[in-house]
């Protein structure tokens, strides 16, 4: 199996030390691009705030520096350790499947899937999970490669701050992407997935979502030439009803009980640490800690 054709949750898995070393190492564009795009767009702290695809933990990081209580969800379990085990800032962690979160339906009243449904092989799935677990009234916050973006590339002299961005493909057809970048003698794998965007406007409708806000942040560095064009796409969407939703009723999805962190430690068993045994002991969700 290639990079380009195994699952996206396993390629990125198979490439997290790279990620996190990336990230922690301030090289990629969560300070310059998204921290002050994305934060405000996120509710005021309520009773629970799940972070779909939290990766390291960067963002469940910020939430919780701003009251809220943070759940970080990853199906990679590199990933989630390293959220829950940030020496200055651990967040309680779990290892699960977008598609298939361990929360009782209504458990939360946020969630954020930031920089993550593109990287999900299942993203209307996720989608409708997230709705599941939201209080009617709840808020989505969501950000993603933006569509345009990741459909077709500028070309021609890279000295033209002009030059045109062209489409060589179908924007309106889904394809898998693996971009590999160096700097600074690290290196750093994305598996993504290029969809168009009624693809994700779609989805969010299909699980009762309504559309509240829609952003598109780019590099406004008039020397550059994505200042014509979009970077990224952040969402903000209420859900309103759940008439759409395949809810699934099990013990994985319905009654509360440990969704699919069969390859959690004995750490996320236990649920050690104050933060995570806290979460654990009103949602009935192991997790991950720093104990």
């Amino acid at each position: 199996m290639t990079d380009e054709t195994r699952p996206l949750g396993e390629g990125w898995d198979l490439h997290a030390h790279e990620w996190i070393a990336w990230s922690r190492t301030g090289l990629d564009s969560y300070e310059k691009f998204h921290r002050d795009a994305f934060l405000p767009l996120v509710p005021r702290a309520g009773q629970l705030t799940v972070d779909v695809g939290c990766g390291e933990g960067r963002v469940s990081r910020d939430l919780q520096a701003l009251g809220h209580r943070v759940l970080a969800i990853d199906l990679s379990l590199v990933m989630s350790r390293a959220a829950a085990a940030h020496p200055a800032a651990p967040v309680p962690a779990v290892v699960a499947d977008a598609a298939r979160l361990p929360l009782a339906t209504g458990t939360a009243d946020c969630a954020v899937a930031f920089m993550s449904l593109h990287d999900t092989d299942h993203m209307p799935a996720a989608v409708r999970e997230i709705a599941r677990i939201l209080s009617v009234g709840g808020r989505l916050v969501m950000a993603i490669v933006h569509p345009i973006n990741s459909a077709g590339e500028f070309t021609g002299d890279r000295t033209d701050m002009d030059r045109p961005f062209v489409i060589d493909g179908s924007y309106l057809q889904p394809a898998r992407y693996v971009d590999t970048f160096t700097r600074d003698s690290m290196t750093v794998t994305f598996h993504g997935e290029h969809r168009p965007l009624q693809a994700y406007t779609e989805a969010l409708a299909d699980a009762g979502f309504v559309i509240e806000r829609l952003r598109e942040p780019t590099n406004a560095d008039p020397a550059k030439p994505w200042r014509r064009i979009p970077l990224f796409l952040n969402i903000l969407a209420a859900l309103e009803r759940r008439g759409a939703l395949r809810v699934r009723e099990s013990r994985h999805s319905g009654t509360g009980e440990a969704g699919p962190v069969s390859r959690a430690d004995p750490a996320a068993r236990r649920g050690r640490g104050q933060a995570a045994g806290q979460l654990a002991r009103d949602h009935r969700v192991p997790t991950l800690s720093s104990g």
